[in-house]
């Protein structure tokens, strides 16, 4: 059992609802244990100090929150997950960054990637399941090349709270929103160039794959920067086949998917390609790209073609950005190394 009866009334207070892990340990009985321990030292009856009554209230909240996330089977202290399934197993997922996300938390490790999911979400994680893993390839030699940049299922499995998809990774692969935090919110245009040719080199497989992936974001697509490629990890709780009804999609895409998707509300692929763009200027530094001209943020033809709608086709946006929007911008092709590495965003 650990010294809880040690911490003042403004460490206590200082601990967050949703973060019961920093005060109790994570087993039933001894958290029962910690909480009386705490009672017996905060309990109003015993301390009748001026705020007293606040910090037992504040107890009380947070050991209930305790027992609701052991009984739901998820319980995390730094650097560490652990999570229990409702066939019995346990499972030890250690991670170096965690995030939260609009459907629960993102938990990033070395080699693997695992997304916590609400009991809510239910449909979409299944919707993920499903549709990561029927991803088509005509052939083997395919299979290899896009495999590169798709996700693979390590695991999944149901708890108490919910869902845990735990996906493969490369040790270089890094979130792209973390690089734009730990880059002051703007990155140089010729990183940004090569993010926007691997994504448009992805768009091209969801095309023919006949898919709208509806959640190409910073919080979805994960970089190399020594190799210059990406993997599109995140997001597949949105994806539907083009000319689907779409169920759910991020505040994002419905800010940035073209109009009369958002009426129709079905799956097209000129979103992605949308969405695209708009990852672009938001490296850039303006989302809206109001001011990206004035603050000479990339060459103008790179800011002109992130400003102009999606092409016909991704191969049509694809052939444009590589053989003239490219060039135009930056002449012949250079290797830019990106300084950082994994180390420096934990």
């Amino acid at each position: 059992m650990n010294t809880v009866t040690t911490l003042s009334a403004e460490n206590l207070l200082a601990i967050q609802l949703s973060e019961p892990e920093r005060l109790f340990t994570g087993d039933e009985e001894i958290a029962r244990q910690e909480f009386r321990a705490l009672a017996a030292r905060w309990h109003p009856d015993r301390c009748p100090d001026a705020g007293t009554t606040g910090v037992f209230q504040h107890i009380n909240r947070l050991y209930e929150a305790a027992v609701r996330k052991l009984r739901g089977g998820i319980w995390h202290t730094p650097g560490l997950l652990v999570a229990r399934a409702t066939d019995g197993a346990t499972y030890q997922i250690r991670y170096r960054r965690e995030r939260a996300f609009e459907l629960g938390r993102l938990f990033m490790g070395r080699e693997i990637v695992a997304w916590v999911v609400g009991r809510e979400h239910t449909d979409l994680f299944q919707n993920a399941l499903q549709t990561i893993n029927r991803l088509p390839c005509a052939n083997a030699r395919m299979a290899a090349e896009v495999g590169r940049y798709l996700p693979e299922i390590v695991r999944h499995f149901e708890t108490g709270e919910g869902w845990v998809l735990v996906v493969r990774k490369t040790p270089d692969l890094v979130l792209l929103r973390d690089v734009l935090d730990y880059s002051g919110g703007r990155m140089d245009a010729r990183h940004v160039a090569w993010i926007i040719s691997s994504l448009l080199n992805l768009a091209c497989y969801l095309d023919y794959a006949q898919l709208a992936h509806n959640a190409i974001l910073t919080d979805t697509w994960f970089i190399s920067p020594p190799q210059h490629s990406g993997a599109l990890l995140g997001g597949w709780w949105y994806a539907v086949r083009q000319g689907e009804p779409m169920t759910a999609a991020p505040a994002r895409t419905v800010q940035y998917a073209p109009f009369d998707v958002l009426d129709r509300k079905r799956g097209d692929r000129r979103t992605d390609r949308e969405l695209i763009r708009a990852l672009g200027r938001e490296l850039l530094g303006d989302v809206t790209g109001v001011r990206l001209a004035r603050a000479k943020a990339a060459p103008a033809p790179m800011l002109d073609w992130l400003r102009l709608p999606a092409a016909d086709s991704a191969l049509h946006d694809y052939q444009t950005w590589m053989n003239q929007v490219l060039k135009a911008s930056f002449g012949e092709r250079r290797f830019v190394t990106l300084e950082i590495t994994t180390d420096d965003l934990h």
